[in-house]
């Protein structure tokens, strides 16, 4: 008997388990929390490696089914953005070797993010074992519809492109970007969607989710209009405020409410801006805040709203959509990235392409006016949401894993390295 494959997972710049929806906590959190159960439960052996930013994270937790999470000691224990913790990269890819050398060896390695394929790259080298990455978010991408990226990112994000075993995108449009834009090796570039757990997040049971709503969240005030749900970080990029400046333009139910989930105390500064945007626009009694919630409350949040409401400047995948569509509720989203592909456009929901609080209200207005053109998009999202099974995720991520563990054992060698020199040439070469 074959003995379990063992999978080391770098997360470096966040804990799966940091609550969706707060300061650098979003899909991708999400997304390696469940695929991290969904492998364990089919056999694997995974650890996660984190790097501790808080004092009183512990050494390892038991993420069930024989998957752990390592708080890496990398910098100061405290938050810290991306871009800052590259100049941590070497000593979290340190410590990780340190904590694995305890361990029995792995298999195969799967980072997420840029900063953390930098160290899947060394421990790749070090380990003798494939590499495959998910970025999630590419900087080069980002900069086509959102502010310029430090150069640091790019360039590792070049690197760990050009020297993964294997490169997941989410969508078409992903990898048609890593290949164009970033030179990857088009063999090496694999389409996988993220998933959405179809037993949390379906149509059914409405009036019960609308129930425990109104005694856990009564600011919601369910009673008094439709909802327009806005799920995700308090970033000017994720589009929050385009939509309270919409909200006085719906002219069909003007009774509409915009319900803003997400961010938490450290984010009373854009909070504030945004109630002063929706005084300004005469709307404030209709804009309710509450803070991000845990994954149990979202379904019955999609649920209770009639509209979910997507507008961000750009999402590699967009989780948020295919959660509330998922769970039988419509989505207006901004037309870029993982969006376009996701939502079929007049189906399972309305993409908007000029990214203006007009034109969002003008498509937010067609849905809240036309009660059986929104119960037949909620119900053909709903169906279409099947192929983002988790069980057909994790099959097609384990298909990536085998084939690259099949080609190492029938070679019985590591692809020659292409990167051989350390974090650090990059860090003096980006100034």
């Amino acid at each position: 008997m074959r003995p379990r494959r063992r999978l080391a997972v770098i997360s470096t710049h966040t804990s799966p388990l940091a609550r969706a929806g707060t300061t650098k906590a979003g899909g991708m959190n999400v997304y390696i929390a469940d695929l991290t159960r969904h492998l364990a439960e089919v056999g694997w052996e995974v650890d996660v490696y984190t790097r501790r930013d808080r004092m009183d994270a512990p050494d390892m937790e038991d993420l069930g089914h024989g998957a752990r999470l390592f708080h890496v000691d990398a910098g100061p224990p405290v938050s810290l953005p991306p871009i800052e913790i590259g100049a941590h990269v070497s000593d979290f890819t340190a410590g990780v070797q340190r904590l694995a050398g305890q361990t029995e060896p792995y298999d195969l390695i799967h980072s997420h993010y840029w900063v953390a394929g930098l160290s899947g790259i060394e421990l790749s080298r070090q380990w003798q074992v494939p590499h495959v990455v998910m970025f999630h978010t590419l900087g080069a991408l980002k900069e086509v519809f959102q502010q310029p990226e430090p150069p640091f990112r790019i360039a590792g994000e070049r690197r760990v492109v050009a020297c993964a075993d294997a490169v997941i995108g989410a969508t078409s449009h992903e990898r048609a970007f890593l290949i164009g834009q970033y030179g990857a090796d088009a063999s090496r570039v694999q389409v996988v969607p993220c998933g959405v757990d179809l037993e949390t997040f379906h149509p059914a049971g409405i009036d019960e989710s609308r129930r425990r709503l109104a005694a856990s969240l009564p600011e919601l005030c369910l009673d008094d209009g439709p909802g327009i749900l806005f799920v995700g970080r308090l970033e000017q990029s994720k589009g929050a405020d385009l939509l309270v400046q919409a909200l006085p333009l719906i002219q069909n139910r003007p009774d509409a409410r915009l319900w803003i989930v997400g961010g938490d105390n450290r984010d009373n500064g854009e909070r504030a801006r945004l109630c002063s945007l929706a005084a300004d626009r005469g709307v404030a009694h209709r804009v309710q805040f509450v803070n991000a919630v845990e994954r149990s409350q979202l379904p019955d949040l999609y649920r209770a709203a009639s509209v979910c409401a997507v507008p961000s400047a750009y999402e590699s995948f967009g989780l948020v959509a295919v959660e509330a569509m998922a769970s039988g509720t419509p989505v207006v989203a901004t037309r870029v990235g993982g969006l376009a592909s996701t939502i079929a456009d007049g189906a399972t929901g309305l993409l908007v392409g000029d990214r203006q609080p007009a034109t969002f209200a003008a498509a937010i207005d067609r849905l809240l006016g036309d009660e059986p053109l929104r119960r037949q998009m909620g119900a053909a999202a709903a169906q279409q949401m099947s192929r983002y099974s988790w069980h057909s995720v994790t099959r097609s991520i384990l298909d990536v894993y085998e084939e690259l563990l099949s080609d190492r054992g029938s070679t019985g060698s590591q692809r020659d390295p292409c990167c051989p020199d350390s974090v650090e040439s990059l860090l003096v070469a980006a100034g």
